[in-house]
């Protein structure tokens, strides 16, 4: 039986205008541009024969026509997604191996925004506290940490690492300012070894007793122990980044330093032959650049 349908690239473009009473941010949804969307909905509005929007200088306002259509389509549509359903299977699943912070503080945030610009693609996210290895073949993908010796074919540097001290606000009210003031403080290393104090302290210039203090095995915990006020950490200046904007963190000494190693994305080299693994991949890319920036910005 032969269907006479309009274009189904319309009708998608149409459900989420309508859905969102907006083209713009029907546009960022479905990442094309707004004159796209627009040029979408004006097909389907002349093959139908019928105006589906009323467009004023508050936006879009849908018509009774319109809101008709849109629940069907929305129907039409869910019908379809769950038809398809059974028929994916693993190898449309990237799986990512993160270091726990980088999963938690930068990675999972943004996961959101990928799914909405990539449905069909199922991300799922496995932390451990070692580095992936080349040799591991239950993960597509994987963050590493250290000074990026693999091969090129097999990993890129995301960002290079950056630290500085961050505590909660007006944790060192009252104390020295400035340097002389970490002295006072309860110092919370990252790691047991107290490497990254170790190296803030000689490369700032800042004279630490950093035996003391309270013993941590993963960033994320010594972050969260400095946004309750528990004491001073040193932290990657990218994964500490949203709280500072957020202000939980503040930054009692902003002298940020290099520490020599870089946050690298590694992938067994068969796995780019998968469509589903270069999309992630591109995307990861793509969201790093704000990170770069930041770095770079540190840097100067």
């Amino acid at each position: 039986m032969t269907r006479r349908l309009p274009s189904l690239n319309a009708l998608r473009c149409f459900e989420v205008a309508a859905a969102q009473l907006s083209i713009k941010k029907a546009a960022l949804i479905l990442n094309v541009s707004e004159s796209a969307v627009s040029r979408q909905v004006k097909i389907l509005e002349d093959q139908l024969g019928a105006q589906l929007f009323l467009r004023n200088h508050n936006g879009l306002e849908i018509t009774d026509a319109g809101r008709r259509l849109a629940l069907s389509v929305k129907e039409a549509f869910d019908h379809i997604a769950n038809a398809v359903n059974p028929f994916r299977n693993d190898r449309e699943a990237v799986t990512i191996k993160a270091l726990p912070t980088f999963a938690l503080r930068w990675l999972l945030p943004r996961l959101r925004d990928f799914k909405e610009r990539h449905p069909l693609i199922k991300v799922n996210v496995h932390t451990r506290l070692n580095d992936m290895t080349l040799n591991d073949t239950d993960a597509d993908l994987g963050i590493r940490y250290g000074i990026g010796n693999w091969p090129l074919d097999c990993a890129s540097e995301l960002y290079p690492e950056w630290i500085l001290p961050v505590c909660a606000p007006g944790y060192l009210d009252g104390t020295i300012a400035g340097d002389a003031g970490l002295s006072l403080a309860t110092l919370l290393p990252p790691l047991p070894d107290r490497q990254d104090w170790q190296t803030w302290s000689e490369k700032s210039g800042t004279r630490l007793d950093t035996s003391g203090g309270l013993d941590f095995d993963a960033l994320d915990m010594a972050l969260s122990a400095a946004e309750a006020g528990l004491g001073v950490a040193v932290t990657d200046v990218v994964l500490a980044h949203e709280a500072i904007q957020a202000g939980r963190l503040a930054v009692p000494v902003p002298k940020a330093v290099p520490t020599g190693s870089s946050y690298y994305l590694v992938r067994p080299p068969e796995m780019r032959r998968r469509r589903e693994v270069a999309v992630v991949e591109e995307w990861i890319h793509d969201e790093i650049e704000d990170a770069r920036a930041l770095v770079r910005r540190y840097a100067s």
